[in-house]
């Protein structure tokens, strides 16, 4: 009964502080976070009888946490800003290594500490800064996206780290000691890489055929926490364990479902986690040693962030990018409280020391939210002193939009669609969320903005609320629901066009009120059984009529609420059936020298003369008295079985054999 009464308190607690929170314009983790320092054993009142089965479930609150991250990430996304994700994030990891080290040994501390608390700082916290974007609805611009990228790359480099330290630092040092737990990292990545990619989506293939929510749910549960304890059972950190599974799952056809399916759990299991924060913080620690603490987190957050800034400028993002680097990647990650407890139970780290080191990361996770919201205020200062970047990452006209088309997904088919539009004077904007693609329609002159279009700063940038169309123009799963969605709240009668890669996106968007559905595969299928059907020579008229069986059958509610669009349909299918042939007149051709009243080519093969061309001038429309000359060209307008018949008419004739005189 302890451990409902703990779980009780805890809830209850994270709910009030998020109450809280809220009412202060602030992140939710803000309020679980004091939440936690409240019911925590160190402040004495209502408290929890047993911290570590909080912790214990806490930590599956940190593994269903990154396992979402994973699933949320997507290697394209990062793949046009991989130099500053990558190429940055190790060179800010290598900066601060020294620096952490440097603080350690200022306060007083040995060099081992000192090695450990270098490592537990050069992560910043994915979750928290995530949880802060998305509380702002900041997720998906560019800024946040180099930020996740680079957080995601610092927690991945943590573990190589850790365990390598561990390796240094064994009684027995060994080249293959030192390299043996990086190999387990290598190792372990590489099967996650092929088998489990591999694996992963069967799994789920098999068990979305039968339709039931409740075991999608289990099986993707158990699939990021049953991996992440394998990773835990091979001697590395289950939480890591997890954030792989959730990347893998990513790539698959099942990733964005699996994120939507289990994002309620995830939040209630993150609540744990982020409460289980607040009472690991010892005010008695944290009030004698208060200056030490307050100094070291400052230090190696500022230090960091000035780093990261540093390196982004130098990558060439400018903007608010340097800025929302400095104060937004201020919390110090959750893979720290890994490596200093691993440090303090190995003997590494002393008592008083772990707790510092633990206070100074809990500080900086409380801070973070606070800091983060300095941001947009200080920008707007350097704007309005004339501030000025290199990198917009809006491309938008003067004017204000309305009755527009959002194009929503990016991508060549939005700049085709674009380019259409704009012959038309048709009002647009593209919401590109590729950064690559963003540059490569500025050049073109096009509307854009860099961004996320499933998230509300990017929608309201893109006036949604005013636009009369919104066209999808990519197509992944789930990631388009939720796009949708977020035009609904800004646009309830929003009037959306999307395109759907398989079946199962139809019924998803269906679903979700999407009435007017393109689908590549049968467009193509369509024109290639119109290709096939021609090959084999059947008759023009039949092939149309198939044809368009095939497209009414699929798309009948277009033709039903535009029924000039049938109409024009209809005349467009009949121009198409006409086609224009030139024929030529040979010496000895019945016509040559013949009018047209005369030549009787009508009355023979059914159809009229558009026009000659002589000696390279044009005749168009020529009158039942002009007279055809042998080298003139005949232009005649039919269908493709009355060209031929004046194709053979026209034919060149043959010669007649001589004849020999007998001698």
């Amino acid at each position: 009964m302890d451990l409902a009464i703990n779980l009780i308190i805890v809830v209850t607690a994270g709910l009030i502080g998020g109450i809280v929170a809220k009412r202060l314009n602030q992140p939710l983790i803000f309020g679980y976070i004091i939440a936690g320092i409240v019911i925590g054993p160190y402040t004495g009142g209502v408290t929890i009888t047993d911290p570590d089965q909080v912790a214990g479930l806490a930590e599956v609150g940190a593994a269903l946490l990154l396992f979402s991250l994973g699933l949320e990430f997507s290697m394209k996304s990062i793949a046009s800003i991989r130099d500053v994700t990558i190429g940055g994030a190790a060179i800010q990891v290598f900066l601060t290594l020294f620096i952490g080290y440097a603080l350690g040994r200022f306060i007083g501390w040995g060099a081992v500490p000192s090695m450990w608390f270098a490592v537990s700082i050069v992560s910043s916290s994915t979750s928290v800064i995530m949880k802060t974007l998305a509380s702002r609805g900041q997720l998906g611009t560019l800024s946040s996206r180099v930020m996740l990228g680079m957080s995601i790359v610092q927690d991945i480099m943590v573990l190589p780290l850790m365990v390598l330290l561990i390796g240094l630092l064994g009684t027995e040092l060994s080249v293959l000691g030192v390299l043996s737990p990086v190999l387990k990292v290598v190792g372990f990545v590489a099967v996650m890489a092929y088998a489990g990619s591999r694996a992963i989506p069967m799994v789920l293939k098999f068990v979305a055929t039968w339709e039931s929510q409740e075991l999608f749910i289990l099986t993707i549960t158990a699939l990021g926490l049953g991996i992440g304890y394998l990773t835990y059972a091979f001697g590395l950190s289950f939480a890591f364990g997890a954030f792989m599974a959730g990347l893998v799952l990513s790539e698959s056809d099942y990733g964005k479902r699996a994120l939507s399916d289990i994002t309620s759990l995830r939040d209630v299991f993150s609540l744990l986690f982020f409460v289980s924060i607040g009472m690991l913080l010892d005010p008695k620690v944290l009030a004698s040693h208060a200056g030490v603490t307050l100094f070291l987190m400052a230090a190696a957050t500022l230090l960091r962030g000035v780093i990261l800034s540093a390196v982004t400028y130098l990558f060439g993002y400018r903007n608010i990018i340097p800025l929302a680097s400095l104060l937004t990647m201020v919390p110090i990650s959750e893979i720290a409280f890994i490596v200093l407890q691993t440090a303090m139970t190995s003997g590494y780290m002393g008592r008083v020391e772990y707790s510092i080191a633990l206070n100074a990361v809990v500080l900086s996770m409380i801070a973070a939210p606070i800091v983060s919201g300095l941001v947009g205020p200080i920008y707007s200062r350097i704007k309005r002193n004339g501030g000025s970047s290199n990198i917009r990452s809006l491309n938008l006209p003067d004017e204000k939009l309305s009755g527009h088309v959002l194009l929503a997904g990016g991508g060549a088919l939005a700049r085709y669609l674009a380019n259409a539009l704009r012959r038309f004077d048709i009002p647009y904007v593209i919401i590109e969320p590729n950064h690559s693609d963003f540059l490569r329609g500025k050049e073109l002159g096009l509307s854009l903005i860099l961004g996320d279009p499933s998230q509300d700063v990017i929608l309201q940038t893109a006036e949604t609320d005013a636009a009369r169309l919104v066209v999808m123009t990519t197509s992944e799963g789930m990631g388009t629901v939720e796009v949708i969605k977020g035009i609904r709240r800004q646009n309830p009668k929003a009037e959306i066009l999307a395109w759907a890669a398989g079946e199962e996106d139809v019924s998803i968007l269906r679903d979700h009120g999407v009435g007017d559905i393109v689908q590549p595969d049968l467009e193509a299928s369509i024109e290639m059984a119109r290709e096939t059907l021609l090959h084999f020579g059947m008759v023009a008229t039949a092939v149309h009529r198939e044809i368009e069986a095939m497209r009414r059958t699929v798309y009948g509610t277009v033709f039903g609420k535009f029924p000039e669009y049938e109409a024009m349909n209809s005349l467009q299918s009949s121009t198409n059936m006409m086609a224009m042939e030139w024929v030529y007149i040979h010496k000895g051709n019945p016509v040559a020298g013949k009018r047209l009243s005369e030549a009787g080519i009508r009355e023979t093969l059914g159809i009229s003369v558009a026009a000659v061309q002589r000696d390279g001038e044009l005749i168009p429309n020529p009158g039942s008295d002009f007279e055809l000359h042998v080298g003139d060209y005949i232009g005649v307008a039919g269908t493709p079985e009355q060209n031929a018949e004046v194709v053979r008419f026209f034919r060149k004739p043959k010669p007649e054999p001589q004849k020999t005189e007998r001698p």
